[in-house]
């Protein structure tokens, strides 16, 4: 079949936004249903315009359907001489058939149903070379989507690409920052300390919540459920969202402070989510201005605790 227009995936208007945080998967895999739809209205749309313009391939097609009907009920009543002749009979218009659409340079396939995207085959999903799996191109709107749920709305432009190794010069220190960071996320720590807690330190202005979040879309885009949060958010997300925390495969907690764990029962949800995290083994980046050592010395002692055994990314001089 031949799209006469592109064909679009339901678009993000469509795609309803409810309180409770979706993954990239659960969105992709709500619009199915409406992909399905979407490739049986193209085929139907297609087959009509052949019918249109060839007007003989119809009747041919019209034939087709009632020998193969006539061809049903014989084979009900055991009648091999009435099959055997409706057989023929198809043959016979199959092979008309296929001089009309020889002749016409008709598509053969006109009147099967497609995919609308041929990378992905409509599954949303497409694996490189590598072997790694990542969300398509073609599903924009869901991963815009499920980014919004994921506490970055506000972050619509911050994009990896426009990460700089040489912002503030220095580029080898932020590409080693930005590649750790990536590391921690795909689990691919190296090294004796494996902890799921990593606090990722660098001084303000420094572009550290900009890389927090494109390695939190990164995440995503790899098919990963993950959530950007302020330390302070804690506080005010609701019992849905926080319990999401808990289990999600990768977790940014941003504007890490001491004085932020010690004030609006901060410390002690953060403390319930990053040791249900530990458990699970899933990975939890602290992003904070401040040395680790001195949040050491002043968090709430729950956390103080955990900081110790964490993982460390710091930009240099930390």
């Amino acid at each position: 079949m031949t799209m006469t227009a592109a064909a679009a995936f339901p678009t993000a208007s469509s795609i309803c936004l409810e309180t409770d945080m979706k993954t990239i998967k659960e969105l992709i895999r709500e619009s199915l249903t409406e992909v399905a739809a979407t490739r049986d209205i193209n085929r139907q749309n297609n087959i009509s315009r052949i019918y249109k313009q060839f007007p003989d391939l119809k009747d041919i097609d019209d034939q087709i359907l009632e020998v193969r009907n006539s061809r049903f009920i014989a084979v009900i009543d055991k009648d091999e001489r009435l099959i055997k002749r409706f057989d023929i009979a198809e043959e016979e218009l199959q092979a008309k058939r296929e001089k009309i659409i020889a002749r016409n340079n008709i598509e053969p396939d006109f009147d099967e149903e497609k995919f609308i995207c041929d990378k992905c085959e409509d599954t949303g999903f497409t694996k490189g070379s590598d072997g790694t799996v990542k969300v398509c191109s073609c599903r924009k709107n869901e991963l815009e989507s499920c980014y919004e749920q994921s506490g970055m709305a506000d972050y619509s432009s911050y994009k990896m690409k426009n990460y700089r190794d040489d912002y503030l010069g220095n580029g080898a220190g932020r590409k080693k920052l930005k590649n750790e960071l990536l590391k921690v996320m795909l689990g691919l720590d190296e090294g004796d300390n494996r902890s799921p807690l990593c606090v990722f330190s660098a001084p303000p202005q420094s572009g550290k919540t900009f890389l927090a979040i494109v390695v939190c879309k990164t995440a995503i885009n790899l098919g990963k459920s993950a959530y950007y949060a302020k330390c302070e958010e804690l506080a005010t997300l609701g019992t849905d969202t926080l319990e999401a925390l808990k289990h999600i495969d990768f977790l940014i907690i941003d504007d890490f402070a001491d004085t932020v764990t010690l004030y609006n029962n901060v410390g002690s949800v953060l403390n319930t989510i990053l040791e249900t995290r530990a458990a699970s083994g899933l990975n939890t980046v602290l992003v904070t201005p401040f040395p680790v050592s001195e949040l050491e010395r002043k968090c709430d002692m729950r956390i103080s605790g955990k900081l110790q055994s964490a993982k460390k990314i710091t930009s240099e001089g930390r």
